[in-house]
């Protein structure tokens, strides 16, 4: 196919907008009737929806930090949320800024440790979360219970408003102010800007404002994907841990209305960020996500699986030299958007990095991988070793201890019927091509020895309380309320 992403002769601003949780197929371009996303589809319609994007982890924080580093969550040490990125290792924000970028993070990156900034030159609003492994939740009041991210809390599922929801408002009121800041200073000094602006939602919990709740109520279904009669062992641990048997079918209705509801909130905010920029001719509009949502499908929730509901990400592209109302079909990573990035910004490649450019000529390789090492902070799984590999219409998942799964995406897009004992070639060329780069035995040191100082530096961290400077706090936490 000929390439959508064509380099321009002028250093682009970039605006990136990444949220937390937005599942792939939730967009009404992508066909999902319950999706109010009018300003996502009008963003694909003037440049190029990528519909087969990965995740190079299905949860937080290893995935934005892979984003960010190119490098794979076993590469970069980042192997779960509460994972610290080492400092000297260099961020897209350390090489745009190299090459002259004026660097902003405006809201959540999910840091861990004292550089909430690896690269960023200015970040205006921090993070609703905690930034060290530890440190307590943001305060939610009497919707606590609902948090989300285990099944007994999906029954505080609904209409209401919280600390989450205002969080993303206030990124969005200064991601704007940033922009026309950044937007003056170009026009003065002709430097480029990048400006990432982060959101939480649609994040759980599941709980929406009643204008978004009510206005797409009568238009979820049920799930699709019915639970399987029998699961693969590791996802039968993962339901058991995540208490997904005690979720009852009309609290999963209100939890997945919500979780719309918040889609529709997010799409919103998006189109104000992007309306600050639109009449601009020298800026990239980017709108992706870390991992994606089961919401209920398979009988599953959250993330942590390599199902394409978990494991892809919506990706969305537009601006100068960006194809126009285009789907790109490629087999991608969020490595190969950050590798994208730098390209177009004329930017230095990282040390080590392991995306591709969907801007270059080259031939394109229908490859992506992805890796879950455990550490979802309200289900305590043990250490896991996980590892995805999708090449063409083929996907492999291996399990670390436990018998893989291969599904073949052309023929069974659902991923019902696990091929590895039907298609041992395959299989086996497969498996190889993972062992080639991955080697578990080793890892499994490398998680022992974190470990030890994970939990060290949690009981550190709740007897000293260290300051989290960047971190934002509701000026009105009594919102939160069901309404």
């Amino acid at each position: 196919m000929s390439r959508p992403i064509l380099k321009s002769t002028q250093s682009p601003n970039i605006l990136l907008i990444m949220t937390d949780q937005h599942a792939a197929r939730a967009l009404g371009v992508a066909g999902d009737k319950a999706a109010q996303t009018p300003s996502l589809d009008k963003i694909a319609k003037s440049g190029t929806r990528f519909t087969n994007a990965y995740c190079a982890s299905p949860l937080c924080v290893p995935s934005r930090t892979a984003f960010l580093t190119g490098l794979e969550p076993h590469q970069s040490g980042v192997l779960n949320n509460n994972d610290l990125l080492q400092s000297d290792i260099p961020t897209i924000a350390h090489s745009l800024g190299k090459a002259g970028y004026d660097c902003h993070l405006i809201g959540r990156m999910h840091f861990n440790g004292p550089d909430q900034l690896h690269g960023f030159s200015v970040r205006p609003i921090g993070d609703i979360g905690p930034g060290w492994p530890g440190a307590e939740a943001p305060y939610i009041g009497s919707l606590t219970n609902a948090r989300g991210n285990r099944g007994d809390q999906i029954s505080g599922s609904g209409r209401g408003e919280t600390s989450y929801q205002a969080y993303d408002s206030a990124v969005t009121k200064t991601g704007i102010e940033t922009l026309l800041q950044l937007a003056q200073k170009r026009d003065k000094t002709e430097r480029p800007f990048f400006a990432l602006v982060s959101l939480f939602c649609p994040h759980p919990p599941y709980v929406a404002a009643p204008e978004d709740y009510d206005a797409v109520v009568s238009q979820v279904p049920p799930p699709e994907i019915p639970a399987p009669k029998q699961r693969h062992q590791v996802h039968q641990q993962w339901a058991k841990l995540g208490l997904v048997g005690v979720i009852e079918p009309e609290a999963a209705i209100r939890a997945r209305t919500a979780y719309y509801g918040l889609v529709r909130m997010i799409d919103r905010l998006v189109g104000d960020l992007v309306s600050t920029v639109s009449n601009r001719d020298d800026t990239i509009v980017i709108y992706v996500s870390d991992h994606g949502e089961a919401l209920g499908e398979r009988g599953l929730w959250w993330k942590s699986t390599f199902y394409d509901e978990s494991a892809k990400v919506p990706l969305i592209i537009s601006g100068p030299g960006i194809k126009s109302g285009a789907t790109d079909n490629r087999v991608m990573s969020l490595m190969d958007v950050s590798a994208t990035i730098l390209d177009l910004a004329d930017a230095d490649h990282l040390p080590g990095q392991t995306g591709r450019s969907m801007a270059s000529s080259q031939s394109w390789e229908n490859r992506a991988t992805s890796s879950y090492y455990g550490g979802l902070m309200n289900i305590k799984t043990p250490a896991t070793r996980h590892r995805m590999l999708r090449r063409d219409h083929l996907k492999l998942c291996v399990y670390d201890g436990y018998a893989p799964q291969l599904f073949d995406l052309a023929k069974d897009p659902r991923e019902i019927q696990d091929l590895s004992n039907e298609r041992p070639k395959e299989l086996s060329a497969l498996m190889q091509e993972i062992s080639e780069t991955w080697n578990p035995e080793e890892i499994a040191k490398i998680q022992n020895s974190k470990a030890k100082r994970t939990k060290f530096l949690r009981e550190w961290v709740q007897t000293t309380k260290p300051e989290e400077r960047f971190r934002w706090k509701d000026p009105n936490p009594e919102r939160n309320r069901y309404l």
